[in-house]
């Protein structure tokens, strides 16, 4: 029990400038817990302390054990071992912490519904949310919304393994060149949809490596999504000069009209705006591809086995795949909340409809994963993905790596990933 407990903290902060009802209803709640906790302590203290001498001693084992305690924690958090703690804490029990989290979270409550189509959509304008509970400013020293009145920025919110977020980035990294020295600041709101996504380091590699240059706002706790009441990866808020929201997208494509309500943003802010809109919308395949797949137990879809998916240790038997969208294991795998890992060298096979297929893995485990495409050795099959070296896929960190790579739209294709013991997977994403 602590009085000054960081939800307080919390609500002022967050919670009071988003909705005053809200906060006062979380504010009293708070404030009945605290003064429940002190009438606990005044009346009944003096009768359980009498009850747990054992735990009031100051020489006995219970103090010495909790101020060892106090020590270890204090020890990770100044190492910054505690982030990796809790990353590990959250893959190894099968309770979504994050998921708990982000639920008490307040959306913006003046914000219109998100549309799309258009140069400028946001009928009414509204303020821009400032950047909340970021934990690691990449690129960049702390910012502020406040501070950036008098630029047009873009705010995008996206995550470093997701697929949709990594085809946005060239458009972004393109837009960036061309109209930050006329004004526009781009701002990547990193939101972690998987626990390995926390990590500084991983994020700052996956920064590092798509060639980002625009400050990255790590946003651990969602705290800054939830302030924009924003549910997509990826998703783009334009806001203008006065600091207000003008234009919201959800997903990839309208780059063009993105590129546009830049140049009027920029020329209601003056100052020249440089050459002509250049940005073509990417083509969009029509044909139906194999949805996005999670492997973690609570959100699996279109398994096929002999076992259900359970959190555990379990040794599974593969299963014939009669359609495409079904997979299925072979081995001992341990089930998580967020995906699969090999506890012996097992098996995954998955049919498939797609042109590019991803898979995201969940740990950096140093490892070599063989795959093959249609019965054969992935290289030897003509359709291995970018990241595969002699029907290998060589894993060094949790990220997105390419299995496959077909010459053109293919309705019906079997992957088979043998993974060693130790790799963790977590979701395969198609293109």
């Amino acid at each position: 029990f602590s009085s000054c407990s960081p939800v307080y903290g919390y609500i002022l902060a967050t919670v009071l400038p988003l909705n005053f009802g809200v906060a006062l209803t979380y504010m009293i709640a708070y404030v009945v817990g605290l003064s429940a906790m002190l009438l606990l302590v005044g009346f009944l203290g003096q009768k359980l302390v009498r009850k747990i001498r054992w735990a009031a001693n100051p020489r006995g084992w219970f103090q010495r054990v909790v101020a060892i305690l106090f020590i270890a924690t204090g020890l990770l958090i100044v190492t910054g071992w505690n982030t990796q703690f809790q990353v590990w804490i959250s893959e190894h029990t099968p309770f979504n912490f994050d998921a708990l989290s982000s639920s008490l979270i307040v959306p913006t409550s003046n914000s219109p519904a998100k549309t799309t189509g258009g140069v400028l959509n946001v009928a009414n304008p509204y303020n821009a949310p400032n950047f909340t509970g970021i934990s690691t400013w990449i690129n960049s020293k702390p910012l502020n919304i406040s501070e950036l009145k008098g630029k047009v920025v873009l705010i995008d919110f996206w995550t470093y393994s997701c697929i949709n977020c990594i085809r946005t980035q060239p458009y972004l990294k393109d837009l960036y060149a061309k109209y930050h020295d006329a004004g526009l600041e781009i701002i990547g709101v990193h939101a972690p949809e998987f626990s390995f996504e926390k990590n500084p380091d991983n994020v700052k590699k996956a920064v590092k490596d798509a060639g980002l240059n625009y400050p990255i706002a790590m946003d651990n706790d969602l705290l800054t999504w939830g302030a924009y009441g924003n549910q997509y990866w990826p998703a783009t808020y334009l806001i203008d000069k006065d600091g207000q929201i003008r234009r919201t997208h959800n997903g990839e494509g309208e780059y063009s009209e993105e590129e546009q309500a830049v140049r009027t943003l920029l020329a209601e802010k003056g100052g020249k705006v440089p050459g002509q809109a250049t940005t073509q919308d990417a083509s969009v395949n029509d044909q139906p591809i194999t949805p996005e797949t999670y492997l973690g137990y609570t959100r699996a879809g279109n398994y096929i086995g002999q076992d259900s998916l359970t959190f555990g240790n379990h040794t599974y038997r593969a299963s014939d795949l009669s359609q495409v969208n079904q997979w299925t294991l072979s081995g001992t795998w341990s089930e998580s909340e967020e995906g699969i890992t090999a506890v012996k060298d097992s098996v995954l096979t998955y049919r498939v409809m797609a042109q590019d297929v991803y898979l995201v893995t969940g740990n950096n485990k140093d490892a070599t994963l063989d795959v093959k495409i249609n019965g054969k050795p992935a290289s030897d099959s003509g359709s291995a993905g970018d990241d595969i070296k002699n029907s290998q896929l060589h894993v060094d960190m949790a990220q997105l790596y390419n299995l496959a790579h077909f010459s053109s739209y293919n309705s019906d294709a079997t992957i088979e990933i043998h993974v060693p013991a130790g790799v963790q997977l977590n979701t395969f994403t198609f293109g």
